[in-house]
């Protein structure tokens, strides 16, 4: 299932990883969905306003070759990368296995964070991602600790450097400027033609 009935969530019922069970809620459309380009600025449930990571042109999502994988919290588009890192929520249809039908044993993940040589940061930007972990299909809760894995990593390494002139906004930190993980929100991700791009937003 690639796209999400914000009107259904499935929340973790103790016990195994995939024990889950159903409760209603309402959420607006996932943008990520909707195969148009992503909105600039979005809100959270509190009203808190995000703004979107710039990608280049030809990655947005009317141009993707598959349908977007879309994450969400009580039906509400987007999750918290620190949230997800630290296993404090339950994302919406969290079971989901998001890639049986392709049939693939692994695929590549790329970051495509604005203002990073990606030449010089190929290995941490881009990655290749076993998609049947333990033999298993990768549901959309371990796609999400995946991508967000990920990030955390590339923002350890890529914190050390300066960011292209130009880019100074998007610059990912360890210091109080800038970009940090737990400013990062997590909306969707988006096929094109080999790759997967996820699309991020920061907090303002």
């Amino acid at each position: 299932m690639d796209c999400i009935n914000p009107t259904h969530i499935i929340l973790k019922n103790g016990g195994a990883a995939h024990n889950w069970k159903y409760t209603h809620c309402d959420g607006p459309v996932h943008p990520g969905a909707m195969r148009a380009p992503m909105p600039q600025y979005y809100a959270l449930p509190d009203q808190r306003r995000i703004e979107h990571i710039p990608r280049p042109a030809h990655l947005s999502p009317p141009y993707e070759s598959i349908p977007a994988v879309t994450f969400s919290v009580r039906g509400w588009p987007g999750v918290r990368v620190k949230d997800i890192l630290k296993d404090t929520l339950i994302i919406d249809s969290a079971g989901d296995s998001v890639f049986e039908e392709h049939g693939w044993r692994s695929t590549v993940l790329n970051l495509e964070w604005p203002g990073y040589d990606a030449r010089k940061f190929t290995d941490r930007m881009r990655s290749r991602i076993d998609v049947r972990p333990g033999g298993e299909n990768m549901t959309r809760h371990d796609l999400a600790r995946e991508i967000c894995g990920i990030l955390f990593n590339f923002h350890q390494v890529v914190s050390k450097y300066s960011i292209a002139p130009g880019f100074e906004k998007w610059a990912l930190t360890a210091g109080p400027e800038g970009i940090r993980v737990p400013d990062v929100i997590l909306l969707s991700i988006h096929y094109y033609r080999n790759m997967w791009v996820p699309e991020f937003y920061v907090i303002e």
